[in-house]
């Protein structure tokens, strides 16, 4: 086995070993942003699901280079995984700005989340760890989709932190309002997402 078929068929087990942790990830966030009435947790789980999308799209990339397909259909599998997530991205950053502008001019019942808590730290520390590894190995096999989905990983942890810091601030210090602000920094970063991600199909191949 050639030093690319053994980096192509690590990367396919990160993903795996990413999607089964986003699966959780988003079921453990929505859940507590039902419970919390959190905005900034409801933002991050629509984003583990997001993200859980476009996992399964490299997974199914990189299934197809391991099984030998021309280098045109996995061209054309990463030009889909991108405009599908690029897509799901701007909804979501609709959705959270629209959210966040209503819960900012209303009253606000947020209530703290010991479960979100516990996911964020958890998610903040795990997704350090796979961004790097996918990172490393879409350098490795020159993978432009992997290495997108590597920084998408890197603000998945952002995104927790961020998140932990509004869960935190209605919880101690009773600030309702970081809940909001924190959907809005998490916006931010999805909206950035979604552009570079727009930016990317857009730009003629070779």
């Amino acid at each position: 086995m050639d030093m690319r078929t053994l980096s192509v068929s690590r990367a396919f087990y990160w993903e795996v070993g990413a999607m089964i942790w986003l699966v959780v990830e988003a079921i453990l966030s929505l859940a507590a942003a039902s419970q919390a009435h959190s905005l900034a947790l409801t933002g991050f789980g629509m984003d583990s699901l997001i993200e859980l999308v476009s996992a399964g799209i490299l997974v199914w990339r990189l299934r197809v280079e391991m099984l030998g397909v021309s280098d045109d259909v996995v061209h054309h599998t990463e030009n889909v995984a991108t405009w599908w997530t690029a897509g799901l991205l701007g909804l979501l950053f609709l959705y959270l700005m629209g959210g966040s502008i209503w819960a900012l001019t209303v009253h606000n019942t947020v209530r703290p989340s010991l479960l979100g808590v516990l996911v964020m730290v958890i998610s903040g520390l795990l997704m350090v760890l796979i961004a790097r590894r996918k990172k490393q190995l879409g350098v490795a096999i020159q993978s432009t989709a992997l290495q997108a989905d590597a920084m998408e990983s890197w603000t998945c942890a952002f995104m927790a932190w961020t998140g932990l810091a509004g869960t935190l601030g209605v919880w101690v210090l009773g600030w309702t309002w970081m809940d909001p602000a924190a959907a809005l920094i998490i916006a931010y970063w999805v909206a950035k997402e979604a552009w570079e991600a727009f930016a990317e199909v857009r730009e003629p191949k070779n």
